[in-house]
């Protein structure tokens, strides 16, 4: 029984530790969108939104960091 206690305890942990490996995702489309800053520099950001519009065949410009509901980069695609 402790075994089964202690193979679930290690299993949790370890699907915690790794879901920090998902990295930073970006929202958006065409038109623009937005990277969550958590763990990463402006630069880093910019990058991302740059490797973003070019999938579209644009650039990224970024329009504002928004601290509301987490901080956030907001781009556009132009």
């Amino acid at each position: 029984m402790n075994q089964r206690i202690i193979a679930f305890l290690l299993a949790a942990a370890a699907m915690l530790v790794l879901s920090g490996c998902a990295g930073t995702t970006v929202a958006g489309n065409e038109i623009g969108g937005a990277v969550p800053m958590a763990g990463i520099t402006r630069q880093q950001a910019s990058e991302m939104a740059r490797v973003h519009c070019s999938k579209y065949g644009r650039s990224a410009r970024i329009l504002a960091i928004r601290p509301e509901a987490g901080e956030k980069a907001v781009f556009e695609c132009i």
